[in-house]
């Protein structure tokens, strides 16, 4: 009973935020509400659709490259590759590369399908659960949806009638607005603490025109992908079937997750807990260095430094630097720093743990060497502001 009441309360709240921002999509008062759209079937990807987006000012294209009954892989003009569900809502199970965490996957605990058919009130509640080759320890992540109802919505590709789906996670709001004749979202709308984002359709092309002839949605089971191992595996690349080719070193469902590398790896995590409890934020915002961090002896100064690995939190990172301290003397006498970043394509903010210190990138370089070699991540980051 008690959980019941809790889920209510959830949903009233959600219900309540969508309401008092329901105009943010026009640009200026409240957008005409979409009349008689019937509940709505999960969509249906083929492959060959095209989706091109305005994503904050930058345009990008989204292509289906394959689908399964409960997959469908994706690729941009990036060159980037990404596999998901059918529920739109849901982050990426499997991506290809990331320029801060590299490969990864993540793992959906729950039904996220239960959303469909789409209709005002239907509510999913699930958890994530994630690493990547940048973030073997992982993460954890509580995701709620609300159909908080139907509305009409005007973008580049034009005006269409939507149900708009608001889903919350600890670190941001994001607001979908899902078009039955486009069998996607044509708008997505994101909050940060401190900024926002707006992704809006510019284009689509679909291969076959199958909205409105689609059965009803059922619930389904809910999808897990198997968790990563092994860091520094090659990319996935795509057959000549447009299927995703199994990838070396990466677990398949059912598999034990401990390998001799994972181990090795949250093994260092466990043990290099200690020193380092000054982190403050600035008042800009900004994460401060501690203020005992002696910088290097060469290059003290520098304003080049080097990138070890991304972390979900402020704290993650200072347990992540005390750890790595230990597992790499050189470290000491180097200098902590910290910044935020956005993985994009859902999965939220992370944390980029720096040694500072280095007076050239070519000495940054040089210091990465003898720590690539062991299996660590390095990269020269800078010149630092």
């Amino acid at each position: 009973m008690t959980q019941r009441r809790s889920l209510t309360a959830v949903v009233i709240g959600m219900l309540a935020l969508a309401g008092c921002s329901s105009g943010s999509s026009s640009g200026g008062g409240t957008p005409p509400a979409a009349q008689g759209l019937a509940p709505a079937p999960a969509p249906i990807y083929s492959p060959g659709d095209t989706f091109v987006y305005d994503d904050g000012g930058t345009v990008t294209t989204e292509r289906v490259v394959s689908t399964s009954p409960d997959r469908v892989v994706w690729t941009n003009d990036s060159g980037l590759i990404w596999t998901k569900d059918a529920a739109v809502v849901t982050p990426p199970l499997m991506w290809s590369d990331d320029p801060e965490l590299g490969r990864g996957r993540q793992t959906i605990i729950g039904s996220p399908h239960q959303l469909f058919p789409l209709q005002e009130g239907n509510v999913i509640a699930y958890s994530v659960r994630g690493s990547s080759e940048n973030a073997p320890a992982g993460w954890q992540d509580e995701h709620r949806c609300v159909v908080a109802g139907q509305q009409s919505v005007e973008v580049k590709a034009g005006r269409y009638d939507t149900f708009r789906i608001d889903c919350q996670r600890k670190d941001y709001r994001d607001s979908y607005y899902y078009s039955p004749t486009v069998q996607n979202y044509v708008l997505r709308e994101r909050e940060f603490a401190n900024r926002k984002n707006r992704k809006e359709l510019v284009s689509a092309d679909l291969v076959t025109n199958r909205a409105g002839s689609q059965p009803a949605a059922a619930p389904t089971p809910p999808v897990e992908a198997a968790p990563m191992t092994a860091p520094h595996a090659p990319m996935p690349a795509i057959g000549e079937d447009g299927m995703m080719k199994p990838e070396p070193g990466m677990m398949q469902p059912g598999e034990a997750i401990v390998t001799g590398t994972l181990v090795s790896r949250l093994e260092n995590v466990v043990t290099r807990l200690e020193k380092l409890a000054g982190m403050e934020q600035g008042g800009d915002g900004k994460p401060m260095a501690k203020a005992n961090a002696v910088p290097a002896a060469t290059g003290a100064g520098g304003n080049w430094a080097v990138h070890l690995a991304s972390y979900r939190s402020q704290k993650a990172a200072a347990d992540g630097w005390k750890t790595l301290q230990r597992q790499f003397p050189q470290l000491k006498d180097k200098t902590m720093r910290t910044s935020e970043f956005d993985s994009g394509r859902g999965r939220g903010t992370y944390t980029r743990l720096l040694a500072a210190g280095f007076a050239s990138e070519a000495a940054a370089k040089d210091f990465c060497r003898p720590l690539v070699g062991k299996g660590q991540f390095c990269q020269a980051k800078g010149p630092l502001p």
